[in-house]
């Protein structure tokens, strides 16, 4: 295993879920850390079709807020990997989602207007998959802030980690390492780490780190350093050889927040209006009718 890897760890084990209560944020009530639960729609987009598929997920987020869906969800593009958008919906128990699943059920109207933008849906889609993801409470870092700086953030960078048969528990634990060098270098980072509970192979992690730009990616260099210099070189020796033996694929991801594929609190867009409630562009001007050259000297 390079240190490259052990680097994905790093940001990773340190780190949808569309997502996270990520989008249940309110300016005075946020909650004290990442949703329990997350639900991950991970949507494979025809080539060509961003713009379409955009316009449409918009008219989900208009639909949302028309029948007041009681759960709030993070949209977002990659921008590195297939050609996906992600949809992460916060929950608080898997109770919470039994209820979203039976809101829907319940109202005829919005079943049926769903119903119709998910054929339109359909239409540009290569592919859709549904995660259902639990929190790892033992591997959150900087939980409190995670939530705090949700309006200002902007990208997230995700690590899909599928580690071997009955190596769960060795994972975990090459996590709180990896977590407690991070607090004794005092790393600037945050992170959330995830376990696939269905829709995807056992032994799946999804590890979210939020970023506010992409200068965040820049520094991410002086922050291994750090972790290292608080490890130490034989722990880190340590810990590469049992990621090795523990983590069987790794897959990173890049994503960008799209606010107006995103249904989330006023509390939370009123923080940033600008970027989560972006004015529509004015119309453009007809142009201007050619002068009438009939006439005198004609």
């Amino acid at each position: 295993m390079n240190l490259r890897n052990t680097s994905a760890l790093f940001t990773a084990v340190a780190a949808l879920t569309v997502a996270p209560a990520i989008a249940n944020a309110q300016s005075n009530d946020a909650p004290s850390g990442p949703p329990k639960v997350i639900r991950i729609m991970r949507e494979e987009i025809k080539q060509g079709r961003d713009a379409a598929h955009e316009k449409t997920e918009t008219a989900y987020v208009k639909a949302a807020v028309k029948y007041k869906y009681p759960n709030y969800t993070l949209g977002m593009n990659l921008i590195s990997g297939p050609t996906e958008a992600w949809f992460v919906e916060a929950h608080d128990s898997f109770k919470s989602l039994e209820n979203a699943w039976s809101f829907i059920d319940k109202n005829a109207a919005a079943r049926a207007e769903f119903a119709s933008l998910d054929a339109l849906d359909g239409e540009l889609r290569a592919g859709l998959r549904t995660m259902i993801a639990v929190l790892n409470d033992d591997l959150v870092y900087r939980g409190e802030e995670f939530m705090k700086d949700l309006p200002k953030t902007r990208y997230f960078m995700v690590e899909m980690i599928r580690v071997r048969p009955y190596s769960d528990r060795r994972f975990v634990e090459l996590g709180k390492q990896i977590l407690n060098a991070d607090k004794m270098a005092g790393v600037d980072e945050k992170f959330a780490v995830y376990r696939v509970a269905a829709g995807a192979p056992g032994g799946t992690y999804l590890i979210f780190v939020p970023m506010k730009s992409m200068a965040f990616m820049d520094e991410m260099g002086e922050r291994e350093k750090a972790m290292v210099g608080a490890m130490g070189t034989e722990s880190l020796q340590e810990l590469m050889k049992s990621a090795a033996e523990v983590i069987q694929t790794s897959e990173s991801y890049l994503m960008a927040i799209n606010p107006k594929m995103s249904y989330v609190s006023k509390g939370l867009a009123s923080q940033d209006p600008d970027f989560w409630m972006p004015k529509a562009a004015p119309a453009a001007k007809p142009a201007a009718k050619p002068a009438d050259k009939t006439g005198a000297g004609q």
